[in-house]
């Protein structure tokens, strides 16, 4: 598998263009008026389902899920909508203190405490803005391709409220440790914010404004290229905004316009606490013959074993040890678990014969051999009216125990250095190929774009 510092260098062609990463003035919650943090921030617009929206709804009248992703009303109307009415009460928040504007220009060091499957964990995001450049330029690098509806959302909430409420999600490298040596001698003092949520997750905040040491980020950034890990749709969104603006004001717009930046949460590739867990999928609505097309497709392609026998029977127990058995197994080979429809669980390894170098890296990546290579030829362009994602493990299991879906097919975690090379080659990856966890959390710091 290509997971080496040689192989990134050979695949990545360095752009003439650096990130200009940047501090910015911060829209922060007034705690003398809110309270603690904890019951106002929320997850990204993507993963908040409707029962966690009403949630959040009931946390706090001041939490930010009604700035980033707003009721929907049988009422609305192209005047009054979420889009506005999240508009309105930005204005009416900042208007009462409720959110209050930093006053000079920082950097937002957050350390984000949680814990994993029993294990405390720990990484440090660096909230900064970032100069938006075009995939071309090789600053900024994609791994998935984005859909329109969630674009059309996103940019409709951006041109009502002018501002980035959630961070765009990058990688960076800092194999010299020059930024994480700057970061322990901020943290070396006391903190601005300290909180912990209701998911048992903490946050401590440094705010860094001293020029000296916003300049020493600057710099050790600028060398670097940016990996998106997540929010694709909002850093394609600031880059429609941008152009908008720039139409809007007759093309002229300076590069120093705050449309010309988008809020990203900054995170070393080397990060212990940086994780990345799987995406399940689950087909089903196939005719009987489509079916048996994907079964024999799966026994061309695949080799089945059987699972682990699992010594527990309680709930959960034997989904808990395949999936463990598909991580571990999944270290030196290519390897996924099957759930058919009438209960077996298997374990599908890629038959010998097949030439991975042929197809290149991205072939290390099963979800791209189950996808692109074995389903595509068979349900070709209607593969997504059959193919669900799922990153629940359980989840994905019930929808196919209980007939809803035919199969299941469960996925180790998507390796980090693959992941680099990758996006190093200028290819993406099949959707949903990666869950980066935890999610950069909505509502510890706001980027206005005025």
């Amino acid at each position: 598998m290509v997971d080496s510092p040689q192989a990134r260098v050979l695949y990545y062609t360095w752009g003439e263009e650096m990130a200009d990463v940047r501090p910015f003035k911060g829209l922060r919650y007034n705690t003398q008026i809110v309270g603690e943090l904890s019951p106002v921030i929320c997850p990204p617009f993507d993963t908040i389902p409707p029962e966690l929206q009403r949630s959040l709804y009931q946390r706090s009248p001041y939490n930010v899920v009604r700035l980033e992703s707003g009721e929907r009303l049988p009422a609305d109307t192209l005047q009054d909508n979420r889009y506005t009415r999240a508009a309105a009460l930005l204005a009416d928040w900042m208007g009462k203190q409720v959110l209050a504007r930093d006053g000079e220009p920082a950097f937002y060091l957050v350390r984000h405490a949680f814990s994993f499957r029993g294990r405390e964990r720990g990484r440090l995001e660096l909230m900064a803005c970032v100069r938006l450049e075009e995939y071309q330029s090789r600053v900024v690098l994609p791994h998935e391709y984005t859909r329109d509806a969630d674009k059309r959302d996103r940019l409709a909430l951006m041109e009502a409220c002018r501002a980035n409420f959630s961070p765009i999600m990058c990688l960076y490298r800092d194999e010299d440790r020059r930024l994480y040596s700057i970061f322990q001698r901020t943290m070396a003092g006391p903190p601005t914010i300290d909180f912990s949520d209701p998911a048992e997750q903490s946050y401590r905040v440094w705010r860094i404004d001293e020029k000296r040491r916003t300049n020493e980020i600057r710099e050790a950034m600028a060398s670097k290229p940016l990996y998106i890990a997540d929010g694709h749709h909002r850093y394609e969104t600031a880059l429609t905004y941008r152009d908008l603006m720039r139409v809007a004001q007759g093309g002229a717009q300076a590069g120093e316009t705050a449309s010309n930046f988008v809020m990203m949460g900054l995170i070393a590739f080397d990060d212990p606490g940086l994780m990345v867990l799987p995406y399940h999928r689950v087909l089903g609505g196939l005719d009987a013959t489509t079916l048996g097309q994907v079964r024999n497709g799966l026994k061309e392609f695949f080799d089945a074993g059987p699972a682990r026998a699992c010594p527990e029977f309680t709930e959960g127990a034997w989904l808990r040890a395949f999936l463990e058995e598909i991580e571990l197994r999944g270290r030196d080979q290519l390897v996924m678990g099957l759930l058919d429809s009438i209960g077996n669980y298997q374990l599908l390894t890629l038959k010998q014969g097949f030439s991975l170098d042929a197809w290149g890296p991205i072939a290390h990546s099963e979800a791209w051999i189950l996808e692109e290579q074995m389903l595509k030829p068979i349900l070709g362009d209607s593969l997504d009216r059959y193919l669900t994602y799922v990153h629940d493990g359980g989840e994905a299991e019930q929808k196919v125990r209980s007939g809803e879906y035919q199969m299941g097919f469960f996925m180790k975690p998507f390796p980090l250095g693959l992941f680099e090379t990758i996006m190093n080659m200028g290819r993406r990856l099949p959707p949903k190929s990666t869950f980066f966890y935890p999610k950069l959390p909505t509502g510890l710091v706001i980027n206005l774009l005025f």
